[in-house]
């Protein structure tokens, strides 16, 4: 179950969110949980679960047990308001005082923050997680995870949803009555189907079916050990919480604009026709009653408006929920996409697109599964899934379907959950989402043939996220010294050695990474101001060498970063410009900025999530 959500940097928008004055109300305490409670009993007591509280604020401890006998601990605190979409969790380490995460939603946008490395990211709180007092659907060997937690993440605010542990079958029995942060509870032990050793042990308020402690045993492994245990120190239900808590923290680190760099044209040659390739992304309704729309638009219009008109793309589903780019494959054949079909947003299918005959096909399906990368050389499409009940899995798979396998059987578990980064050569990237030591993330490469896994340069934790560039030769990472605020993007070589310095920023943040086609180029947004409400974004592409960092783009919230297939122009998804969230191409031999446009696209709509089909 350690699960952290790292958010994509997407949407940043203001909300107030009023409280109606009788919203409170004391809820009256009924035991619903008894010593001699059945089985079904604490299923539905724990199923029913969001509906015997309206807020929670709590505190407690989690410990994870390592098999080395290591053992690493965390401090949590949390604010949840179902009702007005807003919540708080900050967790500290206790292993390492280092570790500091801050994620909190005002009920429009939700914002995950790094109190050491300054790191902030935002994603706009998605629809389908606007759910209130939350009680599941039942549905035979089909789980859903409380969609607001989706968004928390941490361990401590999972046990507030204990209906995310009532839905995997098995058997649960009462043990005994004990008293945990205050509260009486009723111990449970949990036993998955077809299994004789208890997987968990819950500490159930007998009032509220809330999970006040929790303990973890190493069932899956064979070996019944004691790997996590979490135990709330205090909880308050039903307070009314003032807005202030769920706003950027009084004393983050503010960020500083860096020194200015000149901006330089990029000599990229003569663009072609036949070198224009297409541009997919999504049209969002700025009005009730529209649906949100695939599209696509000529590669043409990126050198004349005088192109193709725009044209929609037909999809078989409605999109409700979460939406990411599409991945092409390098040859651009096919697009991989990962959505649901489902009214409630499980089991999710990974799709491969056709944009030749505009067919769709399903080739795998998991509750969920994370936005997928292909390899570099098309063979395969690798995918995170997510079992809504924190186990996690890497899987591959051929474009038709075929060879579906696990490949991360063989991370070590202490690590988990991982995040999947890309691909260099035929292995995955994979982190820790986990703080570590010196607030830096374990990294692996995981190799599909076989499902062998190496340490990433010797140590196995050393930086942050990596970026390998498509010829496989440097991986290219933000780094980041808390003492100094020293801000770094740097590329090294994929053995670890030959760092070298490109740009250097005082704190703030450096999002996204990405390279240009040749790998010649990296084009990075670094971010400022967040804490003075009035964030700035700053786009450079800076040459693999260092010798060449030109500043190309100011704006406000820039989501993704295109190249185009033949390199000689950057897409800039900006999300909050004057006219609204809208596309701008750079031409990087001239430096000239312009917004893009074509026969039949309105900026009455918002634009996002865009990819270039080469």
């Amino acid at each position: 179950m350690k699960r952290f959500l790292l958010l994509m940097l997407i949407l940043l928008t203001a909300c107030s969110t009023a409280e109606p004055a009788s919203y409170f109300d004391t809820l009256p305490e009924v035991v619903i949980l008894r010593a001699d409670s059945t089985s079904e009993q604490i299923r539905q007591a724990m199923t029913q679960s969001a509906t015997k509280w309206m807020s929670l604020q709590m505190s407690g401890t989690i410990t994870w047990f390592g098999a080395d006998g290591s053992t690493q601990a965390f401090q949590e605190r949390t604010w949840i308001d179902p009702s007005n979409n807003r919540f708080k969790v900050e967790l500290n380490g206790v292993t390492n005082a280092a570790d500091k995460i801050v994620r909190f939603c005002d009920g429009a946008t939700v914002y995950n923050l790094n109190l050491n490395s300054g790191l902030v990211e935002t994603s706009s709180y998605p629809d389908f997680a606007r759910v209130g007092q939350y009680v599941p659907p039942v549905s035979e060997g089909v789980a859903y995870p409380n969609p607001i937690w989706g968004q928390m993440g941490t361990p401590l605010s999972e046990m507030a949803f204990s209906s995310n542990f009532a839905q995997g079958g098995g058997t649960f029995k009462a043990v005994s009555l004990e008293t945990v942060a205050g509260r009486e509870t009723l111990v449970v032990e949990w036993t998955p189907a077809s299994q004789t050793q208890v997987a968990y042990k819950f500490w159930l308020d007998t009032r509220t079916a809330v999970i006040l402690k929790m303990q973890e045993f190493g069932v899956k492994e064979g070996t019944g050990a004691l790997q996590g245990e979490r135990v709330m120190t205090e909880i308050t239900y039903n307070q009314i919480f003032e807005a202030a808590i769920f706003t950027m923290p009084a004393d983050f680190a503010q960020a500083v604009m860096p020194t200015q760099v000149g901006s330089q044209p990029i000599e990229t040659g003569s663009t072609s026709a036949g070198e224009a390739g297409e541009l997919y992304f999504f049209l969002m309704p700025r009005q009730a009653g529209t649906s949100i729309q695939l599209v696509k638009v000529s590669g043409l219009c990126v050198l004349d408006a005088n192109c193709p008109p725009m044209q929609i793309v037909t999809v078989p589903f409605p999109f409700n929920f979460t939406i990411n780019a599409l991945s092409w494959s390098p040859d651009g054949k096919h697009a991989a996409f990962s959505y649901s079909d489902n009214a409630n947003g499980t089991p999710t299918k990974l799709w491969l697109f056709d944009p030749t005959s505009g067919a769709w096909t399903s080739l795998a399906e998991f509750p969920y599964i994370d936005p997928p990368f292909w390899s570099p050389d098309g063979a395969w499409i690798a995918f995170r899934t997510q079992d809504g009940l924190g186990g996690e899995d890497v899987y591959v798979t051929r474009r038709d379907g075929s060879e579906l396998k696990s490949v991360s059987t063989n991370l070590p578990a202490e690590g988990r959950p991982y995040i999947m980064d890309g691909w260099l050569g035929d292995s995955i990237i994979m982190r820790s989402a986990l703080p570590g030591a010196g607030n830096t993330y374990p990294s692996y490469f995981v190799r599909v043939a076989d499902g062998s896994v190496r340490s990433a340069f010797g140590s196995g934790a050393d930086k942050s996220q990596f970026v390998a560039a498509p010829d496989t030769s440097l991986l290219a990472f933000g780094d980041y010294d808390s003492t100094s605020q020293a801000h770094v993007l740097k590329v090294m070589g994929t053995d670890g050695a030959n760092e070298v310095t490109l740009a250097n920023f005082k704190g703030g943040s450096i999002y996204p990474i990405v390279w240009s086609p040749n790998s010649q180029w990296i084009a990075f947004n670094y971010y400022s101001g967040f804490t003075e409400g009035a964030p700035a974004a700053e786009v450079y592409v800076v040459s693999r060498d260092g010798r060449t960092l030109s500043s190309i783009y100011k704006g406000t919230t820039v989501g993704r970063l295109v190249f185009s297939p033949n390199g000689k122009y950057l897409l800039v998804e900006e999300t909050t410009s004057a006219s609204g969230g809208h596309l701008f191409l750079v031409n990087l031999s001239t430096l000239e900025m312009k917004m893009l446009a074509a026969p039949g696209l309105s900026t009455d709509f918002d634009w996002y999530a865009p990819s270039w089909r080469p």
